[in-house]
């Protein structure tokens, strides 16, 4: 009857995340997967060169944190996404991004802090990035505090990311940096103390690697 059984979904999972720069990215998904008994395939990049991945059984199912994932490929497997939602019907995991934005602008007023820059790492990435900063912004809008805004792009190189911060930072005239995540956090840390200046600094994200081995306001 030519009856061909299903075979058995593969113990790799593809995972696609948009930079490896990040060790919230490891910790949370390839670290897990490994303890699992599960091996993962990893790409950096567009989602949208990853259909032509997809054949037949390679993959027992995929983690994104891509924020332009295209639906199509998500429905291809077994998909869970990492803090980017794609549709209603993939399974998301995710922080509660606007409440942690809150977080750190309730710190930094607490401390004192009356001039204040809000940088965020990447412009292009909106979500969740945006919720962080809609929770960061209304913390200080309902207490009547002015901030400024600006944006590290963090696709560049760190000669081009040190010019930015140098162009931020000249004048030292804020008293408290906000940062959308830890990494950007880190560059203007490593700024300001060059400058022998020492803002009250916040990230977001804490991983262990951070938690470990730098100190965060």
């Amino acid at each position: 009857m030519h009856y061909q059984p299903k075979k058995a979904r593969s113990k790799t999972i593809l995972v696609l995340l948009p930079t490896i720069s990040n060790p919230l990215f490891y910790e949370a998904v390839q670290g897990n997967l490994e303890q699992l008994g599960y091996d993962s395939q990893l790409h950096v990049g567009l989602a949208t060169a990853y259909l032509k991945l997809l054949k037949g059984d390679e993959f027992g199912g995929m983690i994104t944190s891509l924020p332009e994932t295209p639906l199509p490929l998500a429905r291809k497997l077994p998909t869970v996404s990492f803090d980017r939602p794609i549709s209603r019907e993939i399974p998301l995991v995710s922080c509660d991004n606007y409440g942690g934005g809150c977080l750190p602008a309730q710190a930094v007023l607490k401390r004192g802090a009356k001039q204040i820059l809000i940088l965020c790492g990447r412009q292009q990435d909106l979500s969740p990035i945006n919720e962080r900063l809609r929770g960061m912004m209304d913390y200080f809008q309902k207490q009547q505090t002015s901030f400024e805004t600006a944006y590290l792009d963090f696709t560049s190189g760190n000669l081009l990311k040190q010019v930015r911060l140098a162009k931020l930072l000249t004048g030292q005239k804020y008293d408290a940096i906000c940062c959308s995540d830890d990494i950007t956090a880190l560059l203007v840390k490593q700024r300001v103390r060059q400058l022998g200046y020492q803002p009250l600094l916040t990230g977001f994200d804490g991983s262990n690697f951070v938690r470990n081995f730098f100190r965060t306001c």
